[in-house]
Parts: structure tokens; sequence; C-alpha cells
């Protein structure tokens, strides 16, 4: 399988090994995960030719290191399985909030990413929130992104709706004693744009 990075990458964290801030804010979880988005194919027997999975990854510390500011987080990967080129811009990517906020230009690569027949594209952005303003400014119990692609000639906007995870919280042996243990998904930790043919 070929991989092509087609932008820098955002180093690792090291939060397992002891840093001080842990790289997501606790409590932000969403589904679905992932969110699976699909352009109809035109022929009734054959597959949707574009196929779209995002996911809500979490509230993003500040990471000075990685420059990375206080953001929402998301993934998105499209896969081309028709026969046309697909054009991907991450900048079209936009995040609003259940109040109707509108979150700023994502921090993602700038360049369109061409997809031939067969490749796909993984998108990793980050969603600052505005200057002086924190997670708690805002209605985030549910996120809608947008983002559009360029099929051939015919230019398509998908939609993508996200509702935050009420988290359950467990007392070993109903005693709090032990302290509460949440369970919720595994962040994913990272920031790239990679193309490879399947």
């Amino acid at each position: 399988m070929k991989w092509v990075y087609l932008a820098i990458c955002v180093p690792m964290l090291c939060w397992a090994a002891g840093c001080a801030t842990p790289p997501y804010v606790d409590g932000y979880y969403y589904s679905p995960r992932p969110l699976v988005a699909d352009i109809p194919s035109t022929q009734p027997a054959l597959p949707p030719p574009v196929k779209a999975y995002a996911s809500v990854v979490g509230i993003r510390n500040q990471d000075d290191t990685a420059h990375v500011p206080l953001s929402i987080e998301v993934r998105l990967r499209v896969d081309n399985n028709g026969p046309e080129s697909v054009v991907f811009n991450p900048t079209s990517m936009e995040l609003n909030t259940g109040d109707l906020f509108r979150f700023g230009p994502p921090l993602v690569a700038t360049a369109p990413v061409a997809l031939t027949p067969g490749e796909s594209a993984m998108v990793t952005a980050y969603f600052p929130f505005p200057a002086g303003k924190s997670y708690d400014d805002f209605d985030l119990g549910s996120l809608q992104l947008r983002w559009a692609l360029q099929i051939g000639a015919q230019s398509v906007e998908q939609i993508g709706d996200f509702r935050q995870e009420i988290q359950q919280v467990y007392y070993y042996r109903d005693d709090p004693y032990w302290g509460p243990y949440r369970y919720g998904p595994r962040p994913y930790i990272g920031g790239v744009v990679v193309v490879h043919r399947r």
C-alpha cells in the first residue's frame, strides 16, 4: 500500500509518558463515530462512487509544542470508488455548533487533494475557539460538519451531524472509595493529510 504525505505532520504527543496536560478535554465524546456519508450512484446497480467517513475526535487542549490551539479536532476520510477523479479541498470544511455558531477556517493543509479512482484521502482538521473563548462558552451538545467535493465537473456538498455522548460513570462494587471509571472512545493523536491507493 502506497502512502503519500501531503502535509507536515503534527508531532505525536507523549501524554502517556508523563506530559503535564492531557491532549483532550475530558467528557467531550461524539457519535456517530464514524459518520458515513455516501454520494449516491446514478446507476442503481453500482455502489456509491464516493464515500466519506467523519469523526469528531474531541476538544484538543492547547499544545504550544505542536502549534495546536484550543480547538475541536475532526477527522475526515474520502474514498473515491467511482470512475471519475475527485477533488477535495480541506479548507472547504465548516463546523457549526448547536446554537448556530460557525467556527473559523480549520487548521489543515491548504492544497486541494486530487483523488484518482481507487484513492483515498484522510484529513485531520483543527477548528480553533475564538480568542478569549473556551468550550464552556458554547453549546457543544451537537455539531454539524460540512465539506465540499468536486466529482468530475460536478460540485457536491456533504453534511454530517454529531451528538455529544453522555458518558457513563461506574463505581467499583458501588463504593465511591474506589473512584469513578469513565468509559469512552480512545482518542486519536496526531495530524496528517494522507493519500493512499487501496
